[in-house]
């Protein structure tokens, strides 16, 4: 019966009647509990000052000091008070009861003793008292950790002191991640909604843009600034997502060579005389989305560890940026992006490099290969924070000797000029192929078939993903390339591909999506998607793009 599993856990019995404490050996001492007798109260007192039982059993009535006083000394002193007193007696008034509660009394054995209500009562108070003091020892398990983080703490030095300012940042904003998920939900709704109509704005603008018109005529600048106002509505919607995702970073729309020649600049000072800084910057081709502070930080952690790593040896700093297109199959191999146009952002060094293991650790927190003081392991987490906290990734080559290289892709801004995507016929790309087009907005279906049969392309356009599914499914080698619309009543795009994947493992297929996340971009490479685009889609980018897949082999 001895609840704690250990024969070394014991009782003191104290009462002043020896046929009571013969009773009471001869019923517990079977189980494997020490027990220790003590006739009257100062011997009880004297006892607790050596040891600590588990359980107290004592008499109420005893000459000299009764039950009640004993109780209450064990009470008053902090090393006792926790034991469970369990009261042993004959009284049947309520008064004595409820007198020994209020002093601390656990509970009441009543005499002439019965076994079956000695061990019961025994027991149930053994389980509390043990699980009382796991809770203790779990309580001041917690308090020495907290104390010994707070040690820990305390000696950090003030950079450290600074870059724990960001990381507190960064867990207030997972913190209310929960809180923006309700306006997230109703972002992505409206940015559907919105991109829909914008689609069929800036589409059926580029048709109009088409048709020969007299010299004179102010229709086509009237379709310019259309078509201009169209997508500064596509970059609102933009915004409003952007929101959603980081609530407190100021995201712009910025160059990134003043960011990098500011960082360059404040970096130089400090560099060793043994170290050459070598510039490659292309021609920009666009902007990125994003928290200048943060591109800031992201290149400043990267340069810097760039330096100490050449700190001792010297040699050479490698800065390079230019702008790159990844089809579908070059983004698989980074990960978390989808196809379409980056910033490229190369820092290489001629430093000592990296075997393997270490290599895999990098952007780990706090993990870091300098000496005590030298670094606290968080400039390249943070830095990869920041590029995934920005659409984009960073990827790092190295090798023992050989030094080291960072990429960093962020999602580049193609400027659309008004006039690019408004070209005659004649400009536009031709191929042939027959298309599947499934859209729920009647007008964006009707655009489709327009603008890819002036491309040369057969287009077969459906409002329903059901209906689609069941023209495929009756000649499923009929077509060349499926574009579907994601959001869709009954079946969403994502699983409208995965069932015609199911009957033809080759078919391509092309998902427009109003808002191009993550979770999306990774659904899509798992259904086997070959490509997604985010609406609006101007209608040059539409038949680039849908030329590019039927010219694959």
């Amino acid at each position: 019966m001895n609840p704690s599993g250990s024969p070394k856990s014991f009782i003191l019995i104290v009462d002043d009647e020896s046929e009571n404490i013969e009773f009471l050996e001869k019923l517990l001492d079977q189980f494997g509990f020490n027990l220790v007798t003590a006739s009257r109260g100062e011997d009880a007192i004297t006892i607790l000052e050596g040891s600590l039982p588990d359980i107290i059993l004592l008499d109420v009535l005893m000459p000299d000091m009764d039950g009640f006083e004993v109780c209450r000394r064990i009470k008053e002193n902090t090393r006792t008070r926790d034991i469970p007193v369990l009261f042993m007696t004959d009284l049947t008034d309520p008064v004595n009861k409820v007198t020994g509660l209020e002093i601390g009394g656990a509970d009441y054995i009543t005499k002439p003793f019965q076994k079956e209500e000695v061990l019961a009562r025994l027991k149930t108070h053994f389980v509390m008292r043990q699980l009382q003091l796991q809770l203790q020892q779990t309580r001041q398990g917690l308090d020495d950790e907290v104390s010994f983080r707070t040690r820990e703490l305390t000696k950090s030095n003030e950079q450290l002191k600074k870059e724990l300012v960001e990381q507190k940042r960064m867990e207030k904003i997972l913190k209310q991640a929960w809180k923006m998920e309700a306006i997230s939900t109703l972002s992505r709704g409206i940015a559907h909604d919105f991109n829909n109509i914008l689609s069929i704005i800036i589409g059926y603008c580029d048709l109009a843009a088409m048709e020969k018109l007299p010299e004179t005529s102010v229709i086509g600048n009237s379709l310019d600034k259309i078509h201009t106002a169209a997508f500064r509505a596509k970059d609102l919607v933009q915004h409003l997502l952007t929101f959603c995702r980081e609530t407190d970073q100021d995201k712009t729309y910025i160059h990134i060579t003043p960011v990098l020649n500011s960082v360059i600049n404040f970096l130089k000072p400090g560099f060793p005389s043994t170290i050459e800084l070598k510039m490659d910057i292309k021609e920009e081709t666009g902007t990125i989305l994003a928290d200048t502070v943060k591109i800031k930080q992201l290149l400043l952690n990267l340069c810097r560890n760039a330096v100490q790593a050449m700190s001792t040896t010297g040699g050479r700093l490698t800065i390079g940026l230019g702008s790159v297109f990844l089809d579908s199959e070059q983004a698989s191999n980074y990960p978390n992006t989808a196809s379409g146009h980056y910033a490229r952002i190369l820092i290489q060094d001629t430093g000592p490099g990296m075997d393997p293991e270490i290599l895999e650790r990098i952007f780990d927190p706090y993990f870091t290969t300098k000496e005590p003081g030298e670094g606290t392991g968080l400039g390249l987490a943070i830095a990869s924070g920041i590029a995934l906290g920005h659409g984009g990734v960073i990827q790092v080559e190295s090798q023992p000797g050989k030094g080291s290289s960072f990429e960093v892709l962020l999602p580049l801004r193609i400027t659309e000029q008004s006039g690019s995507d408004m070209e005659k016929d004649q400009e536009l790309l031709k191929g042939t192929g027959h298309v599947m087009f499934v859209e729920d907005e009647e007008f964006l279906v009707e655009f489709g078939k327009i603008a890819l049969s002036r491309a040369g392309y057969t287009v077969e356009g459906y409002t329903g993903s059901m209906d689609a599914l069941e023209a495929f499914k009756k000649d499923p080698q009929k077509y060349d390339l499926v574009i579907t619309d994601h959001i869709m009543p009954k079946l969403q795009g994502l699983n409208l591909a995965g069932k015609m994947l199911e009957i033809r493992n080759d078919i391509p297929v092309l998902l427009c999506t109003g808002t191009k996340s993550e979770k999306i971009v990774e659904q899509a490479k798992s259904t086997g998607i070959i490509e997604i685009l985010q609406k609006p889609i101007p209608m040059k980018t539409l038949i680039k793009t849908v030329t590019r897949i039927l010219e694959k082999p």
